[in-house]
This record gives structure tokens, sequence and C-alpha cells, in this order.
């Protein structure tokens, strides 16, 4: 072949766009996506009228008006205030709770409400802890440190303790004694433990499996394959664990390799 046209021809190879990889997904992956004022990025994920999930079941929120949610919880009412993914601690506000006047007491642990791994409710919280008696208990009767809730039964009782490793002695019979966690504690009056509610609590996660640091760094969004895997998700498809620069130089000879022969 003449040496213009295979200069040629190099030339125009060297101005094609490199080639997508073998891993490349049909789904674009669970790139980072705003609802309200949060940006929604791995782990967690939105899911999306009509499209397949891409992400961990645990990690999927839903977005509307009101801001984004935890999917899997119970009523779907655990709103999403703020992510840090630097220490796997999310915050958030269970709308299940009395926020708006306080009354009735809650009548289960916020951790009922999260059942599916893998969350745990963070030792950084306080707690709020409630008794809710089928009648009225004399105000000797109540333990020490619960204090009566303006609700109309009056027999429901509230305290406040920064440590949630202290166990309750002497719960009266009748009682059903329930705990939520606070990330802000209140100042022992009635608005305060409804502002204290109102604060929500912080929630960690286990460590997700996957190089999420080795992924940016080489210039990719962590996010899921379609088996709902760790991926690396780059300019030419998905990748196990990080973007893979593209070899011009390689492909380069084996092009013109390919003309000569």
């Amino acid at each position: 072949m003449p040496p213009l046209i295979l200069l040629l021809l190099v030339a125009c190879f060297l101005k094609l766009p490199a080639p997508a990889s073998s891993s490349n997904s049909s789904s674009p992956g669970c790139l980072p996506t705003p609802c309200g004022n949060l940006t929604i990025s791995y782990p967690f994920w939105l899911e999306e009228p009509g499209r397949p999930p891409c992400g961990s079941p645990p990690f999927q929120l839903k977005c509307n008006a009101s801001g984004a949610y935890l999917t899997h919880t119970i009523y779907e009412a655990y709103r999403v205030v703020d992510i840090f993914t630097g220490n796997n601690t999310v915050h958030v506000v269970d709308e299940n709770l009395p926020l708006a006047t306080g009354c009735p007491a809650p009548p289960f642990n916020i951790s009922d409400g999260i059942w599916q791994a893998p969350f745990v409710i963070s030792e950084a919280n306080a707690e709020l802890r409630f008794l809710s008696c089928n009648k009225s208990l004399p105000a000797a009767a109540a333990p020490p440190g619960f204090h009566r809730l303006p609700c109309d039964d009056q027999n429901s009782s509230v305290r406040l303790v920064s440590d949630h490793h202290l166990h309750e002695d002497g719960i009266p019979p009748g009682c059903n004694f329930t705990v939520v966690p606070i990330v802000q504690r209140h100042n022992g009056s009635m608005a305060g433990y409804i502002a204290s509610m109102r604060s929500g609590f912080l929630l960690e996660w286990a460590v997700v499996s996957g190089d999420c640091p080795k992924c940016q760094v080489s210039g990719g969004n962590c996010t899921y394959s379609d088996d709902l895997e760790f991926a690396c998700n780059c300019p030419d498809g998905m990748h196990p664990d990080k973007c893979r620069e593209f070899r011009k130089s390689e492909e380069h000879g084996k092009f013109v390799q390919s003309i000569i022969n």
C-alpha cells in the first residue's frame, strides 16, 4: 500500500473515539440525581417509573415534592434530611411519629420500622423513652425521670436518656415501653420533646462492597451493574472496579499492522 494512503488511514484512526469496553452495560447505572436540596449518589439511588432497579434494595429512595424517602421502611415515611457518605451516616425523620402535637405516645420502637440491613441506629443519638399505660397512673407510680404528656388520656409519659445503654427498671404493669432516637436533645418542655422528634435521628450503614475511591480517582462514578453488584460507570461503559485507560498506542500499532498485512 502506498505510504501516503497508509498515513491518511492512520490519521483517521487517531480521530476515532475509544471503543466501548466489553463490559459495557445497556443501563446507564445509578448516576448522581437531584431530589430537592439533596444529590442522591452511591450507594443510594432513586426509583424511577419505567426503569429497572439500578442499586441495592435497602438504599432505594423515592422522591416527591416533600423530599427523598427510604423505600424499605414502614409506610415509606422515613424522610432523608442529609447523607454523609464520608462516615456512612444518613440523617432521617420518621414521619410516622406524632410530629404535630407529640400525642399520642409512639406505639412502636423506631427500630421496628427499619427492617432491612445494613442500617443500624447510630450510637450518636440520644433517646426519648415513652410509657403508654392502659390506665392513669398515680404520679408516685411513674418511674423516676418520666414526665406526663399532655395527651387526652393522661396515661403517657416521657423521659430523655443520653445513655441508651441504660436499662429501665420497674416498668409498671399494663404499660407499653417504646424508644425514639433523637439527634437533638430537648429542654424538658412539651415543645422541646416535639422539636426533638422533628429533628430526626442518625442511621449508619455497613461499608458497601467495592472500592469507590479507586473508581472515582480513575474518572468514573460509583454505581451498580445490571446484577446489582458494585461497578464503576466509566466513559466507555461499566467496569467492576475502576476505569481502564484506553491504550491508544497499542491499538494504533495493531491497526497499522493489520493494514500492512
